[in-house]
């Protein structure tokens, strides 16, 4: 049985598709797996190191501003994408087309409805975007990552499932992250992170936060910045007093984020749909910033569907500042209590095992 996965752009599309590819394999082994992106994007990178195929098409997003010449050229170039998904799939004949995100993915779905493929719609976000508003409409089924998308699609049509994540996120556990860090019982650790590709204004928090924070002497602070920033940290890194300047390890970009998901007390992130469903996962308490300019605005949603469920606090990116950072951190990890509680309601919402029962949904659905 043929499936193709296609999503890209971001990390955020991508590794839910991985993870539903995973579980595939891992219940019909004998399943052939491709993956459909766009012909610039992370997949280019990402895809092909987990032994996937990655065939490509042609993409362009379309502004907000839809009657504009660049509106002109998104069409162009997303009629051409849907001609070379086409190709594609009628030599693949998939039995399933499933979308995770990103523009080419649209051409892969609007493809596999020509070659009779069942089409699986994947919405992360809270609020969902109007590409996949449309595209519901030639679904056979919608999977969302959040329960409140669920009211955006047709009635009966979608089923809140979770993100699908990472198996090695779920089988990671504390006792063998945090040995694998080296940190002691009497060690709190923060995670700071900004999604695949950072986030400035967080990272700028954290520097202005450092003084105050590194003044604890039991707290490590791992700081995922972005590839971009990284020099930058590590500037910041080699100026800070000796004796506290191994608590603060930045890096661009970390493989292991499972080990440092569960080796955390606490995280700083955006509210991006993979971020939250890997940190609810681990049982992290967060501290969420939405990045402000998502489409609709659905990373405040969906940290708004976290923080009512007890699992996170939010600051807006515009409220974010490094007193306000180092302020509401410390008084996280002088306060147990409540972190055990985020913890526990975290844990009581997460969704482990989305990908597998979204493949045997899929299943049922053939």
């Amino acid at each position: 049985m043929r499936w193709v996965m296609a999503g890209g752009g971001t990390g955020g599309h991508i590794y839910p598709a991985l993870a539903l590819a995973a579980a595939v394999k891992t219940i019909l082994p004998d399943a052939q797996i491709w993956f459909i992106g766009a012909s610039q994007g992370l997949e280019q990178r990402i895809i092909p190191q987990h032994g996937y195929p990655l065939l490509t098409v042609l993409s362009h997003p379309f502004p907000r501003q839809l009657f504009s010449h660049k509106s002109l050229l998104a069409g162009s170039a997303m009629l051409y994408g849907i001609f070379q998904a086409l190709k594609h799939l009628k030599i693949l004949r998939p039995k399933v087309v499933v979308g995770t995100g990103g523009y080419a993915s649209v051409c892969a779905l609007i493809a596999g409805k020509f070659v009779g493929a069942k089409i699986v719609l994947f919405e992360a976000n809270s609020i969902p975007g109007r590409t996949n508003k449309l595209l519901a409409k030639i679904a056979h089924w919608v999977v969302t990552g959040f329960p409140e998308a669920v009211n955006f699609f047709p009635k009966g049509k979608a089923t809140y499932t979770g993100v699908p994540i990472r198996s090695h996120v779920r089988n990671m556990d504390r006792a063998t992250a945090r040995k694998t860090l080296m940190l002691t019982e009497n060690e709190q650790c923060l995670l700071v992170f900004g999604g695949s590709r950072g986030a400035q204004r967080i990272n700028e928090a954290l520097w202005d936060a450092l003084p105050k924070l590194l003044l604890r002497p039991s707290l490590k602070i791992v700081h995922i910045c972005g590839s971009q920033w990284e020099q930058d940290a590590k500037r910041i890194q080699e100026v800070l007093p000796e004796d506290v300047r191994e608590r603060y390890q930045p890096f661009g970009y970390r493989e292991d984020m499972p080990i440092l998901l569960h080796s955390a007390d606490l995280s700083v992130s955006r509210a991006g749909a993979s971020s939250i469903a890997e940190l609810l996962v681990a049982g992290v308490p967060s501290i969420l910033v939405p990045y402000p300019f998502a489409v609709y605005d659905h990373q405040r949603f969906n940290a708004l569907s976290v923080v009512r469920r007890g699992a996170a606090s939010m600051i807006l990116n515009a409220d974010l500042t490094g007193e306000r950072l180092a302020q509401t951190v410390l008084e996280f990890l002088d306060n147990p209590e409540s972190l055990e509680g985020m913890r526990k309601a975290a844990l009581g919402i997460a969704k482990p095992f989305a990908a597998e029962e979204i493949v045997n949904q899929t299943l049922s659905l053939i």
